[in-house]
């Protein structure tokens, strides 16, 4: 008999050539003896039968043997150098890590006798903390694959958590994807609480950010994640803590110089706001009156955005800039306006984000073959207005998701940062659909509409230091009576102008 080989790395089960003399009872049976594994877990591990070794920790104790955990680079080190616990039958393990414990530390060290550990999503972070102490390889990459398959709006905090103190590197790009995509579109209270600032803060910052409409919805959102950052205990839905959003400008009441981000409680949440694209809110008038009216962002730290945007109007409207020529990846994802929609089912749409753009009036339409642009000029009625320039170019990445129940990506599909050039009411396919995209069908759109401004750099809301902030506080509750701000930067007067044209 002649076992026949083949290709090394490719898995197929071995055949056999058989002799002339030979019959298929020669040919080797391979069956898995089920009880075995069982056999030495309940002997060895839980009657501790036979044990040369105790382990201590977390008040427990576990009888083990030498051969079994030398699998574990922690206890082969122990064991074969100079220490002294390589001589000792009783070996104490103080256990600092709060994430281990007892269940844990029990399953990761009864993975020593057993290969098939059953793992709970609930316990994975504690089993992956117990198997770095422990320096189990293969444990560790069953528990990530574990966290990566479980990701949910109920395990993702605790999963980034986990593999960002573990080093799980691919576990917490994998999280951190998970909420770019998810957390504008879902509601929940419970997820928002638990959001470190760190977290948030790359998150909002992330030019993958799934905006479920446009830029005045993250910041939205960070508005509610900030007062669940204050009052954790808040019990409610959504829609009860929209209705809570009032608490800011309630602050100010008689402190006409008051804005939370300038107060002691609220700097240190300045980061956090910091990654909104305020440059593409102030596009839109009621935006800019939300902004005024929360009491949250110093109308002086957003005086610079609106510098930065009339620069770029007046370049477009003295047809200076017909759109960006040549634009780096790095200042495309810092620039661009981040757009989104979902849409519910399936049809024709053709719709468009409000704000102001430049004059481009871009229409995004889709049909049964898939989505298509196109540069309105006269073909359709348009409140604001209209570039009618020859030529117009605009940078664009285009993105479409269908997701689970649970967040998980089941079907993508996105461009490359491209740039397309538009005449007049000129459309252009962008994207065809697979069969395999479902309904709802999540839409991620970023876009950047004119050239950046190399004389007047991008803003952001101020670093300040210390000095600076000795000088706040010394204004901070004073009366409005007694405060006299530049009428430039008050938002009452330049809103109440703008009401009475």
């Amino acid at each position: 008999m002649q076992e026949k080989l083949f290709e090394s790395g490719v898995k197929r089960k071995r055949e056999f050539i058989l002799e002339d003399n030979e019959t298929d009872l020669d040919i080797p049976k391979r069956r898995r003896l089920k009880s075995t594994t069982k056999h030495i877990y309940d002997t060895l591990f839980v009657n501790g039968q036979g044990s040369d070794i105790t382990i201590k920790a977390l008040g427990q104790e576990w009888r083990l043997h030498k051969m079994y955990i030398s699998q574990s680079a922690y206890f082969a080190c122990m064991f074969n150098g100079s220490w002294k616990e390589s001589d000792e039958s009783v070996i104490n393990i103080d256990i600092v890590d709060p994430n281990i414990d007892v269940d844990a530390l029990n399953i990761t060290l009864g993975s020593f006798y057993n290969d098939n550990v059953l793992i709970r999503p609930t316990q994975v972070v504690s089993i992956l903390a117990a198997a770095r102490l422990l320096q189990l390889e293969d444990l560790i990459q069953q528990c990530e694959s574990i966290m990566k398959d479980s990701i949910s709006a109920t395990t993702v905090c605790k999963y980034y958590m986990g593999a960002t103190m573990y080093g799980a590197l691919d576990v917490e790009s994998q999280c951190l994807q998970w909420l770019q995509r998810n957390l504008l579109s879902l509601r929940e209270i419970d997820l928002l609480k638990d959001i470190s600032c760190e977290l948030m803060e790359k998150i909002v910052g992330s030019p993958n950010l799934c905006v479920l409409q446009v830029e005045l919805d993250v910041y939205t959102l960070v508005k509610k994640w900030l007062y669940l950052q204050l009052f954790p205990d808040f019990e409610g839905d959504m829609t009860s803590l929209s209705e809570q959003m009032g608490y800011f400008k309630g602050l100010a009441e008689g402190k006409e110089n008051h804005y939370f981000l300038m107060t002691k409680e609220g700097r240190k949440y300045i980061s956090v706001f910091r990654q909104v694209r305020f440059h593409h809110i102030i596009n839109d008038m009621q935006s800019v009156k939300t902004l005024y009216a929360d009491h949250i962002v110093s109308p002086e730290w957003l005086q610079p955005y609106f510098t930065y945007q009339w620069n770029k109007m007046l370049a477009v409207d003295q047809g200076l800039d017909k759109g960006p020529q040549q634009l780096s990846e790095e200042e495309f994802n810092k620039t661009a306006m981040r757009c989104g929609r979902i849409l519910q089912k399936n049809g024709k749409y053709c719709w468009r984000w409000t704000g102001y753009s430049y004059g481009f009036d871009l229409l995004i339409i889709l049909t049964k073959r898939g989505f298509v642009f196109k540069r309105n000029t006269q073909s359709q009625p348009y409140n604001g207005s209209v570039s009618l320039q020859p030529t117009r170019r605009i940078f664009y990445k285009f993105s479409v998701m269908s997701l689970d129940k649970n967040g998980m990506v089941t079907y993508s599909k996105s461009t490359p940062i491209h740039r397309l050039r538009f005449v007049p009411d000129e459309d252009i396919p962008i994207l065809t659909l697979e069969e395999a995209a479902t309904f709802p069908l999540h839409i991620c759109f970023n876009v950047v509409y004119v050239t950046p401004c190399e004389s007047v750099p991008l803003p952001t809301l101020p670093t300040l230091t210390n000095e600076d902030w000795d000088k706040i506080d010394d204004i901070q509750g004073v009366p409005s009576s007694s405060v006299h701000l530049d009428p430039t930067l008050n938002p009452e007067s330049l809103l109440s102008n703008s009401s009475a044209e």
